[in-house]
């Protein structure tokens, strides 16, 4: 990287540092609650340039604190810190040593930026108006397991004033960030499926109950949900990605899983959307089925008007104004982020979306995608943003 993108002279010196951590985290992705040997990695790192570290007993997830002074502000900054459960088909010298996972949505970046910007930070002590405080969380991707939640239950949120976190994205140029003040992602929800009937011979069908047919018949239905009983100025998502049943095709199957997720853009469609799978779900059993749905979610991530202010006051230090899409699109997907957002004194943080893409270099891939690659000059840019946040 030449210093394309303006960062300050000193946040350059260290280039090299955030590239080869980036490859580091990036050969040792792991699942959601069982990120060890990446939680070694950053705590290590963290406790050498000089915070304080909390930890929590059977948890991966800790805080990195530097107290400047303990009358001013506390900054918090998220970075996640879990895998895919994909195989890495980058297929160059630091992909993943871990058979079956990978960084593939790019919580490789957003930890290397946050040691980026901590180390720096912890250099440059002076520079600081607000205490800092580094939450590094375990579990953001799988929403049956406690991340957020969990981490802003633990304490992780205690005495912060303000919260911030980025998202990189491929299919924005590196360089240019976008955001906005407001919803910034979905409501959404994992459901699980459960569907029993009754097996029977598949020459006599009329003495079971298809527990395959009846869980398409309620899959089927959620679309005509979507279609008909929701906005449409309000997006609406359901979908099914996976579904499970019957042992030999010639008999009727009598258990059925499936699972997918719902999304939403707003609170009350959302809720819409539940409530009537919820309803479907009670007319199958009273038709005969032993038939369940479970959730799991997050809420939307609402920036607050005063992180965006602040993030789009730090983007424009360096960043030229064609650059800065401060009144960009939210994204689809879903974020746990939302619970430390919902947990500051008066509900003030933001994230933002970082591009991590390179046209030029043929980088320009979805979150999710594989293979998954991150153009490494992105790194410096977010992690300026990062430093001028706490050093306003």
């Amino acid at each position: 990287m030449n210093n394309l993108y303006n960062v300050s002279e000193e946040l350059f010196k260290l280039n090299s540092f955030s590239k080869k951590t980036r490859q580091d985290l990036h050969q040792i992705p792991e699942l959601s609650g069982e990120e060890f040997k990446t939680s070694k990695y950053c705590r290590d790192l963290m406790s050498s340039f000089g915070y304080e570290i909390t930890t929590y007993d059977g948890f991966t997830g800790f805080t990195a604190n530097l107290i400047i002074d303990p009358s001013k502000p506390l900054i918090a900054i998220r970075a996640d810190m879990d895998g895919l459960e994909m195989p890495d088909m980058t297929n160059n010298e630091f992909s993943s040593t871990h058979e079956g996972c990978a960084h593939n949505c790019g919580h490789d970046t957003h930890m290397t930026i946050a040691l980026t910007t901590a180390k720096y930070l912890a250099e440059h002590q002076h520079e600081m108006s607000h205490n800092v405080r580094f939450i590094f969380q375990m579990a953001e991707e799988d929403m049956r397991i406690p991340g957020a939640d969990k981490m802003v239950e633990l304490g992780c949120m205690d005495g912060v004033d303000e919260v911030y976190a980025l998202h990189n994205d491929g299919a924005i140029e590196t360089g240019c960030i976008r955001f906005n003040a407001g919803v910034m992602s979905s409501w959404g929800s994992a459901w699980t499926l459960t569907v029993r009937g009754v097996s029977a011979h598949g020459s006599t069908p009329h003495k079971g109950l298809d527990a395959i047919r009846e869980a398409t018949r309620l899959i089927d239905y959620m679309d005509y949900i979507v279609a008909k009983k929701t906005d449409p100025f309000s997006p609406a998502v359901f979908g099914c990605g996976m579904i499970n049943g019957g042992t030999i095709p010639n008999a009727i199957a009598d258990y059925v899983q499936a699972r997918g997720t719902i999304r939403a853009m707003d609170e009350n469609t959302d809720a819409i959307l539940k409530a009537s799978f919820n309803e479907i779900v009670a007319r199958s059993e009273a038709g005969g089925f032993k038939t369940t749905l479970e959730y799991a979610g997050y809420p939307a991530i609402e920036n607050h008007q005063n992180a965006h202010a602040e993030i789009l006051a730090a983007a424009s230090k360096f960043l030229p104004a064609e650059n800065i899409d401060s009144q960009g699109k939210p994204m689809t997907g879903s974020e746990d982020f939302s619970y430390m957002i919902n947990a500051t004194k008066d509900r003030v943080g933001g994230l933002f979306f970082l591009g991590s893409g390179n046209k030029s270099k043929g980088i320009n891939n979805y979150l999710h995608a594989n293979p998954y690659f991150v153009d490494d000059d992105c790194l410096l840019v977010g992690a300026q943003i990062f430093v001028n946040l706490v050093t306003r």
